[in-house]
């Protein structure tokens, strides 16, 4: 069994229960992905909620007003995030006929769109094979490598090793999985490696001393 089957055995047995994860629309991957930058999932889910039912498609956000949008995210925090999506909103309806673009360079874009956002929302909504590296990624994969430090060559090597691992029928599946890989196993401190699905290839586990 591959480091990749393995993981991804491991999502449909324990994937978390979130709302967003019951769908593939492009524009609510990407709405959840905007809310979950520098916001705990907990925090998200209530606003995502209250966000889907006032502005159930991309148009409805184009067409209003920012102060209205604004109250809607209040008490969210990091309000840029919510007025770039408003201007990525708008551009959409008037370039691309109110459809969200399936092309990397098309999307990455986009006002507040970065790498990560990117790559989440098309391989999740588009089955495209862009592997999602944020924070918890990237220590679970130093980790499996063994990595004590992130240089720029370690860097790029997580990121090649990534891309060859991702190439599967479900990469969004795939990212999902290594966001709560990061998120409910693979703990910055006391990580729970007994419950890991890959510590037989991981080197940290293996090591003994996986906080090292």
């Amino acid at each position: 069994v591959s480091i990749t089957a393995s993981i991804l055995d491991w999502f449909v047995k324990s994937k978390r229960d979130l709302p967003f994860r019951n769908t593939k629309d492009p524009y609510l991957v990407w709405l959840s992905e905007v809310m979950l930058q520098q916001t705990q999932v907990k925090t998200a889910i209530p606003y995502y909620k209250k966000w889907i039912k006032k502005y159930p498609s991309i148009r409805s956000v184009a067409h209003a007003k920012e102060s209205e949008l604004l109250k809607c995210w209040e008490g969210l925090g990091y309000y840029a995030r919510c007025r770039n999506f408003h201007k990525s909103a708008r551009i959409i309806v008037k370039y691309y006929d109110g459809f969200v673009p399936n092309n990397w360079d098309k999307f990455r874009s986009f006002p507040g769109v970065g790498d990560y956002t990117a790559a989440a929302v098309l391989s999740i909504a588009f089955k495209q094979s862009f592997p999602a590296i944020d924070g918890n990624v990237r220590r679970v994969m130093a980790r499996i490598l063994g990595y004590r430090k992130l240089s720029k060559r370690n860097m790029n090597i997580i990121q090649s090793t990534l891309c060859k691992w991702i190439h599967t029928t479900e990469p969004g599946d795939f990212n999902q999985a290594m966001m709560d890989l990061g998120a409910c196993v693979c703990f910055p401190t006391n990580p729970a490696c007994m419950h890991c699905p890959v510590n037989y290839y991981c080197k940290a586990f293996s090591s003994g001393n996986p906080m090292n």
